[in-house]
């Protein structure tokens, strides 16, 4: 049983990783596409951090709780992510 939901715990936090990474390929085109700077490089940071902290709980605790280390690097990613998201939708929807 642990090794299912480790396994499922690797699928869905692929995934996450997965939609940052076409995030920040969304920021970098319109970065080259309109010559306007999107911050493109704030996706590295929670591109970073969220995988790692997926790692520690699966190498550690695979029930996703009681691993501060990993709970303060999906938090950091978690906010950074938030962070970066929100100035790509403030930058994307601004009037010209």
């Amino acid at each position: 049983m642990d090794s299912i939901i480790t396994a499922i715990t690797a699928i869905s936090w692929a995934g996450v990783t997965v939609l940052s990474f076409f995030l920040w390929r969304i920021a970098r085109f319109y970065e080259k596409s309109s010559s306007q700077s999107a911050y493109s490089w704030l996706f590295i940071l929670p591109l970073l951090l969220l995988p790692a902290g997926a790692v520690c709980y699966m190498i550690y605790d695979s029930e996703f709780y009681g691993v501060p280390v990993a709970d303060a690097l999906l938090l950091a990613g978690g906010v950074s992510l938030i962070v970066a998201s929100l100035t790509l939708q403030q930058v994307l929807v601004e009037e010209r």
